[in-house]
This record gives structure tokens, sequence and C-alpha cells, in this order.
């Protein structure tokens, strides 16, 4: 059962860092509008929110590897 569960966690560290990859090297950006607002940038906001999936995924992941 841990297996599968640190098989989870990896598999959303990696989409996380497809993510990150597609903003930092091949310029992808993200807009978007809540409601009637203005379409905006959101790509340095969504940046920052896969930085913070890794590190997370990376600390639950270290915190598995003891019960192997």
């Amino acid at each position: 059962m841990t297996r599968d569960v640190v098989a989870l966690i990896q598999d959303e560290r990696d989409r996380a860092i497809g993510i990150l990859r597609q903003i930092e090297e091949d310029g992808l950006l993200i807009y978007e509008a809540e409601g009637d607002a203005p379409m905006r940038d959101v790509t340095a906001k969504r940046a920052n929110r896969q930085r913070q999936i890794i590190e997370r995924m990376d600390r639950l992941i270290a915190a598995f590897e003891p019960a192997e």
C-alpha cells in the first residue's frame, strides 16, 4: 500500500514538474478571468504553485521512504 501511495505522490510531483518546465522553458502563459473581470496573466502565480507542490511532494516522499 505504501508503494501505491508513493507512486501517486511521485505522479503528482512529475505532473507539477512538467507544468513548471512548460512555463519556464517553453514560455507557457496562463490567463484566467473571474466573472466579468478582464483576463489576467497568472503565469507567475501558477509557477509558484507548482514549486510548492513539488516541495510538498518531496517532503511526503521522504516521509514514506523510511517506512519502506
